[in-house]
């Protein structure tokens, strides 16, 4: 049996070893003009798809921090005579209520309304983040400045 295979690996062995692989393609300048059909691109099979960068978790935590910071040190600061709120959508002196009732009422529409969270890239909201540090900051500045020189109200 060994002495067959043996015979037949030396028989086919040879016949592989006289195989001439070697590619030496004719060298044609006008083939695709020759040839049109044969030199159009393929269709790509490939899907294309928009890359979108999404907002992290950590971009929301700091927006939902900032707005939490900010109707507080705005509640904080309206126990101070010398403080009035200038802005036009809450009255001089708002209630905690109506603060709290104005920031949900107007972010929770922009932000489900057709999922409008998804929507938000990470630079808008890394520049409403950056606007509101800006906001809280200063209701803190005016709150520490009204401890020193104001009365409290409440």
């Amino acid at each position: 049996m060994k002495t067959a295979i043996a015979f037949m690996l030396l028989l086919f062995s040879s016949s592989l070893f006289s195989l001439d692989l070697t590619y030496n393609p004719p060298l044609d300048p006008y083939y695709c003009d020759n040839n049109p059909v044969e030199c159009q691109p393929l269709p790509s099979k490939t899907l294309k798809f928009d890359m979108v960068e999404r907002t992290t978790t950590a971009q929301w935590v700091i927006f939902f921090t900032f707005q939490v910071l900010d109707a507080y040190s705005t509640s904080q600061a309206m126990q101070y005579d010398c403080i009035k709120e200038i802005n036009p959508l809450y009255t001089e002196r708002p209630s905690d209520a109506r603060i709290v009732a104005t920031k949900t009422l107007l972010l929770a529409p922009a932000l489900l309304y057709n999922d409008g969270y998804k929507k938000i890239t990470p630079e808008e909201l890394d520049n409403s983040n950056m606007l509101y540090m800006f906001v809280v900051a200063n209701n803190f500045r005016l709150l520490n400045e009204a401890k020193d020189t104001c009365n409290k109200i409440r």
